[in-house]
């Protein structure tokens, strides 16, 4: 098969999964395993991300299983994603209900549930540099530099930082790296056992509700449903967090988009029709519990 017939092979199988994810993606419909994984390759297929790096994650923090991967391990610049990671290591650390009194900018008496609110919905990047630099010697290590102590930190939880590289808090500085796996294992521990576990869940934004989700998925299945941190840089965009399944899954999810060369509104849009996707799984109306059909 010659070149140029690869690729048109190539183009007409991403076109009909788009199709395939197109006509499976009515607001509120439930949807079995297999048409939700079916919609998460048809919008990851979209010609908008022709040329882009992309990591994602999904996995279901019900059943223990990995919904979709592509590329989980990937490094990938986070962007505002790397406050999400900032603020679980603060929590796991210090517990939400930790005065915050050192903190530049920060009001008597706050505690660290409050501060990681107003990082997360926000997207306070000042705010941000500044908790993960105050942490060594919050935490009584002084010893350690801020990167050190969240290396160590996460470690001791079998969450390992390799190959991945933490400079800041707010993530501007284009040269961190995450990826979807450590994300949504993050997310995971947080959820089965962080410190900080509701604090994490009430500081991230709400889509079509508050934050930095405020003006998204309004009018789909996932208002009010998913709970996520955006990230945006030139040519980066990203979105991790957790998504409330209709059929009763509590969902986490990761998606780094790096690289793409259409407009940020068209990015945000296919990650707004994955999380409606991922809403609307309902594994009790599947008679095939999401095996293939032979």
């Amino acid at each position: 098969m010659s070149a140029r017939n690869r690729l048109n092979r190539r183009r007409i199988c991403a076109a009909a999964a788009l199709a395939l994810a197109l006509a499976s993606s009515g607001p509120g419909a439930a949807e079995t395993l297999r048409e939700v994984r079916n919609s998460l390759a048809g919008w990851l297929a979209h010609p908008g991300l022709r040329g882009a790096r992309v990591s994602a994650l999904v996995f279901s923090l019900d059943r223990g299983d990995v919904i979709w991967e592509l590329a989980g391990d990937r490094p990938m610049i986070p962007a505002s994603n790397m406050k999400l990671v900032t603020v679980a290591t603060a929590l796991e650390l210090l517990g939400p209900e930790y005065e915050c009194s050192e903190l530049p900018g920060i009001w008597a008496g706050e505690s660290l549930a409050a501060v990681a609110r107003r990082i997360l919905k926000r997207s306070d990047n000042a705010l941000a540099d500044c908790l993960l630099a105050s942490l060594p010697e919050a935490a009584g290590r002084g010893d350690l530099t801020p990167h050190q102590l969240c290396a160590e930190t996460w470690g001791e939880r079998d969450l390992f930082l390799r190959g991945l590289c933490w400079l800041d808090g707010s993530g501007l500085e284009r040269a961190d790296v995450m990826n979807a796996e450590f994300t949504v294992a993050l997310l995971a521990y947080m959820h089965r056992c962080g410190r900080g576990r509701e604090a994490l869940v009430r500081a991230l934004p709400v889509a079509g509700v508050d934050g930095t989700l405020r003006y998204r998925m309004r009018g789909t299945a996932a208002c009010g449903r998913v709970r996520a941190k955006t990230g945006t840089l030139t040519g980066v965009s990203a979105l991790s967090g957790y998504a409330d399944a209709i059929g009763g899954e509590r969902l986490a999810f990761s998606l780094y988009m790096n690289g793409y060369w259409c407009g940020i509104e068209r990015v945000r849009r296919i990650q707004d029709h994955i999380c409606a996707a991922l809403v609307a799984l309902n594994r009790e109306e599947d008679p095939t519990g999401g095996r293939p059909c032979h």
